[in-house]
């Protein structure tokens, strides 16, 4: 439940995703020889696999959306500032935040209400209880009418079946009354490498302040 990728992934760019020197490597239960996505990997496998109802993961860059997607959770990352990330080992503090993870839409509303809120010990959520909302109450079958949604096939065409799949979960946001914007184009050169840099600088920056309070 609590295993996940050492350093969050960051400790290497060779790094095998879901695996610690405290319990080794974390297996997908839907085919152990897969992926189980990192970094939050123990939390996505354990809820998949039953062993929990829902579940609390951290992100910088996709520690909850990727396990989340590889074992068919939903994971929510909340914007920076939400949710409190007092004792979370950091990476980088314009990114870093906690979300829940859960197998549906409804629960995982249902547990941002309870962990989103101001805390003291993190300056970051200092203006969060202004922001708060039944999250839950909130969803509606109509919610997505009239909402714009970009498709981005640029990043299509890995696999034919979950290119398939994927078309099939398009025409469901059609008919829920989304505007799919479609494709959208987005021009990704340099991106990885200005995010890395700022990756490392907030991670030394980030560390050094952990030690110095924890």
């Amino acid at each position: 439940k609590t295993n996940l990728s050492e350093w969050a992934n960051f400790r290497s760019t060779r790094s095998s995703s879901g695996w610690s020197g405290v319990h080794g490597q974390t297996r997908n239960p839907y085919d152990p020889a897969r992926t189980p996505c990192g970094s939050s990997s123990g939390t996505g496998v354990a809820i998949a696999a039953d062993m929990a109802l829902v579940g609390i993961g951290t992100e910088t860059d996709g520690s909850i959306m990727c396990p989340s997607g590889v074992n068919g959770l939903v994971g929510i990352k909340p914007t920076v500032g939400l949710v409190s990330r007092s004792g979370i080992v950091p990476i980088a503090a314009s990114q870093d935040t906690a979300g829940p993870m859960a197998r549906s839409v409804a629960d995982a509303a249902a547990l941002l209400n309870v962990i989103a809120g101001s805390d003291p010990d993190d300056p970051a959520t200092r203006d969060a209880d202004r922001h708060l909302s039944d999250y839950a109450a909130d969803l509606d079958q109509a919610s997505l009418k009239g909402v714009r949604i970009g498709v981005l096939r640029q990043n299509f065409g890995s696999s034919p079946a979950i290119d398939a799949l994927m078309e099939q979960q398009l025409d469901l946001l059609r008919k829920a009354g989304a505007v799919l914007v479609d494709p959208v184009a987005i021009d990704m050169e340099g991106i990885g490498e200005a995010e890395f840099e700022v990756l490392l600088y907030e991670f030394k920056d980030g560390l050094n302040r952990y030690f110095e309070t924890s």
